[in-house]
């Protein structure tokens, strides 16, 4: 407990130090290696406050969370998407409050002063921490065929591993129990899973599962009492009236001057379109919206036309061959999905949410995926937490688990982190 306080401390103290040189930096470079006081003692009022919701930001994105925990391309992505919310935030501040003003463009380059030190410096601390970390005994339990992906998970939250495999129905050897160091849990019974977690709280072990959607929906249920008897009181998971309000105009604001925006750039795509295989050029598809309304989403056509005449509706891979040459760049790039601006323009779809579904996949998950009715009570999106979290081969449970836990952790903050990561992450996910 002292070495992780004590390790605490270290990092954020580097953290703050090189915050402020890269902030120092900025004003050299802007000025020439002058500091003028005007400018600087503006800085001096405003850095403090800058410099605690960094860190604040940190505790959000989990940069004080055991160094190996994240991936190298999960750390770069939370240390990029921090940077830029507290340098909109410290921008914002000093355009509302007329005594705290200097160039905007001392923040544009002290970003990306940080984003470098950052990323160099929190990389450096992972792979020391990952030379240094302890070898641990991992015990796997589930099915055989889940094993290797069980073992990748393992290995994201302990990184230097001895693995043990077991499945549901074998009896854990009474040898093995005071080795263990962690127990990773894959798709196993109820029964099964309370014998591990008794075992697991009796030996002080830590257990891993993957929640399924129930447990995502009574998490953080508070405890209360019926006369004497306990009680959870489940929250609701509806937006409040007044932010959901707020969160449409956002959206249409974002989306009328975006299309705007864009507009020279969407034509463009659609010429290429035209020249590489023909007309037409957007594809409208019915997909199911809040409160299980349809409506039709427009995409720009990346397949050849009539791709699912003869199929029906079915999900593209990776190298269909109904997929035209300019349609892999588009959806590479997700460019096919910014006709979809129209779409949260008209109000079937908003900025952020639980991607929309086809009719007949949603008929479908509802037989297979427990609750999934619950993903109908936000507005689908244009990208989601199951987008930037999951990955491509997600099942439909686990995107399902993404969107319940979106809806029950909803933010303004979660909404712009997402926006940010998704733009992020899109050269290294492509098309999901």
């Amino acid at each position: 407990m002292k070495r992780t306080l004590h390790n605490w401390f270290f990092v954020a103290l580097v953290d703050i130090l090189a915050f402020n040189a890269a902030n120092i930096v900025a004003f050299m470079i802007r000025f020439v290696f002058r500091l003028p006081p005007y400018n600087f003692d503006a800085f001096l009022r405003l850095f403090p406050f800058e410099t605690l919701s960094l860190i604040l930001l940190f505790f959000f994105y989990g940069l004080y969370d055991r160094p190996v925990s994240k991936t190298s391309r999960e750390l770069i992505s939370a240390v990029v998407t921090a940077i830029i919310v507290n340098t909109f935030f410290a921008a914002m501040v000093s355009f509302l409050i007329v005594n705290i003003g200097f160039p905007r463009s001392v923040f544009a380059i002290s970003a990306g002063l940080q984003m470098v030190v950052f990323v160099g410096w929190r990389l450096l601390y992972r792979s020391w921490s990952l030379r240094s970390s302890p070898h641990v005994h991992v015990l796997v339990v589930g099915p055989k065929r889940e094993w290797p992906e069980l073992t990748i998970r393992a290995g994201k939250y302990l990184p230097r591993i001895h693995l043990h495999f077991l499945q549901a129905e074998d009896e854990l050897p009474s040898g093995l129990v005071p080795r263990i160091g962690a127990v990773v849990l894959g798709t196993v019974d109820q029964d099964t899973k309370s014998r591990y977690f008794i075992e697991c709280m009796r030996h002080n072990i830590p257990c891993l599962w993957r929640p399924d959607t129930y447990d995502l929906l009574v998490a953080g249920s508070e405890l209360t009492s019926l006369g004497e008897t306990p009680m959870f009181s489940l929250a609701s998971i509806r937006t409040r009236h007044g932010s959901a309000a707020v969160k449409r105009l956002a959206d249409i604001a974002v989306s009328f001057f975006g299309l705007i925006g864009i507009s020279p750039f969407l034509l463009l795509i659609a010429l290429g379109i035209v020249i590489d295989s023909g007309r037409p050029v957007l594809y409208w598809q019915e997909r199911i919206t809040a409160g299980g309304r349809r409506f039709m989403l427009v995409k720009f056509r990346t397949m050849i036309p009539d791709a699912e005449k003869a199929t029906g509706p079915v999900l593209a891979t990776a190298d269909d061959p109904r997929i035209t040459r300019l349609g892999k760049f588009l959806r590479a790039a997700h460019f096919d999905e910014l006709p979809q601006l129209w779409n949260i323009l008209k109000g079937d779809m908003s900025l952020v949410g639980p991607r929309p579904e086809r009719p007949a996949f949603v008929d479908q998950h509802r037989r297979n995926i427990d609750f999934y009715e619950l993903r109908h009570l936000s507005t689908p999106g244009l990208t989601g937490l199951a987008q930037v979290a999951g990955s491509y081969s997600s099942t439909p449970e686990e995107k399902a688990a993404y969107d319940l836990e979106y809806a029950k952790t909803w933010s303004w903050l979660k909404d712009l982190s997402i926006l940010i990561r998704t733009i992020i992450q899109i050269p290294f996910k492509g098309d999901k």
